[in-house]
């Protein structure tokens, strides 16, 4: 598995947070991607999240869904979704977990081995950038560095 460093850097991002099972997230992505469409916007890259809060006891988790569109938006106050003009990763590691039936934790295990090994502090949770691909999809891993010790 090749580990990269490097910036990620996406315009127009519309950001929403969702409580849901751990093993539907995919349906967080396909609710985001709705909701762009249903709202004549055209969704310009991959999907990306990250899964915060977990409660082991209910199978739960908080995870928060990213996706660039192709124009500014303006959001109503309160509403469910956010919007960033500039997203931005200054620093980061990036590995590609091609299989998702692998258990993804192994490779943010390795992220952590090769933050520690090169003196690197990550910051977590890190984000998923889900890439559709024939017959499946695949995740990049985005470990932002916080700082290099």
């Amino acid at each position: 598995m090749k580990i990269k460093r490097c910036p990620i850097v996406l315009n127009n991002v519309i950001s929403a947070n969702l409580t849901t099972e751990l093993d539907q997230w995919h349906e967080g992505i396909r609710g985001m991607r709705n909701a762009v469409i249903r709202n004549g916007l055209y969704g310009t890259g991959p999907v990306m999240y990250q899964v915060r809060e977990v409660d082991t006891e209910n199978g739960t988790a908080e995870f928060t869904f990213h996706i660039p569109v192709d124009r500014p938006v303006e959001m109503k106050e309160g509403s469910e979704y956010s919007f960033e003009e500039t997203w931005v990763v200054q620093d980061a590691l990036l590995l590609r977990h091609a299989d998702l039936d692998d258990d993804i934790s192994e490779s943010y295990a390795l992220l952590r081995a090769c933050a520690e090994a090169n003196q690197l502090k990550l910051e977590e949770p890190f984000y998923n950038i889900y890439l559709d691909v024939f017959g499946g999809g695949i995740i990049d891993i985005c470990a932002p560095i916080a700082r290099e010790e």
